[in-house]
Formats: structure tokens, C-alpha cells, sequence
């Protein structure tokens, strides 16, 4: 009988301290002024990445089927994401062109009023077999680390997004040509 009471009442406290769901706001969308190549842009849909991605890992966290709206009136008293695309670096040639970035912009949603705002940069290389993937490859491995930051930031409010440094290829200082030399 103690047995059934302690059962019933772990139920019963953990459906009262329960935290609605978060969900992710569809389309995401670039920022007015984000800055990023049109080629890149039109070939690699990284909205869409990132509706994928975020989406699964949002399916996750809620424990059910849900994990994007369309708009806040959709969302009943869940929790709204919202994504923007400020920035993505990268060109095509795949990593022979060099390392590729995605950097977002989050807002965490409730009531209608922004809660918490961040801003998440990642960078790429490709990997161990960079070399032979593409551009949008790449671009595509860091929306999917930004998904996983995106889990963690929404679960945890005191957990901060550091910073993503430009791996050595991006921060190396390039040759500068002496004009005089030339011709």
C-alpha cells in the first residue's frame, strides 16, 4: 500500500512541475541582412536543414510527434523557437575552399514575449573525409551541432553557448603579396 501511494504521488508531482513543450517555429528564415552567398543560398537550403534538424532533436525533447509550428496561434501554451539565419560562410569547391560556418539567431518564445535570446556560430571543416564532401555537406554538419546546442540551451536556462572559434585553416594569417613584386 506505501508502495502504490509513493508511486502515485512521484506521478502525480512530476505531471504538476511538467514544462510545456518548446516548439520550433516553421519556415525559418534569413535576417533581413544576413550574410551569405546566393549560390550557396538557392543549392543548399539551410533553412530547411535546420527545420530538419532542430525539429528531431525539439521531437526529442518533448517526447512526442510534435516538434514544429507554423505559427504562435498554432502552438496553444507551448513554448515557441524561433530561428533566424544571420550568417553563413562558406562558397562552393566543397573544403578545398576553405572552412564553412552557419551562425543563428534564437529566441525562446513564451506568452508571446521573448524569454531568452542567443546566438550560435558554428564552424566546419567536413571532417575526417572533408575532402570529399561538398559545400552544403559541410554546412549541413554544423546545423546539426547547432541543433544539439539548441537542446541543451532550451532544456537548461543557465546553460550559455560559448563561442565557436574559426578552426587553424580560417584563422591562419594569408600571404600578403608585396605590389612591387608583382610585376
Amino acid at each position: 500500500m506505501k508502495r502504490l501511494f509513493l508511486i502515485g504521488l512521484c506521478l502525480s508531482t512530476t505531471s504538476a512541475f511538467a514544462v510545456p513543450p518548446v516548439l520550433l517555429e516553421t519556415p525559418v528564415t534569413y535576417a533581413p541582412d544576413a550574410s551569405v552567398v546566393e549560390q550557396v543560398r538557392n543549392e543548399c537550403h539551410i533553412e530547411d536543414m535546420l527545420t530538419q534538424h532542430v525539429g528531431d532533436v525539439l521531437r526529442k525533447l518533448n517526447r512526442t510527434g510534435d516538434g514544429t509550428v507554423a505559427s504562435q496561434t498554432d502552438a496553444g501554451d507551448s513554448r515557441i523557437l524561433r530561428l533566424q539565419i544571420t550568417r553563413v560562410l562558406g562558397v562552393g569547391g566543397g573544403a578545398w575552399s576553405g572552412p564553412k560556418a552557419t551562425t543563428v539567431s534564437a529566441d525562446l518564445i513564451e506568452d508571446g514575449k521573448v524569454t531568452r535570446h542567443t546566438t550560435i556560430n558554428r564552424w566546419s571543416v567536413g571532417g575526417v573525409w572533408g575532402a570529399f564532401k561538398g559545400t552544403c555537406s559541410i554546412l549541413d554538419r554544423t546545423t546539426v551541432v547547432i541543433a544539439k546546442d539548441l537542446s541543451r540551451w532550451v532544456r537548461d536556462p543557465s546553460y550559455e553557448i560559448k563561442e565557436d572559434t574559426p578552426p587553424k585553416e580560417a584563422s591562419a594569417p594569408t600571404a600578403q603579396t608585396d605590389p612591387a613584386k608583382a610585376e
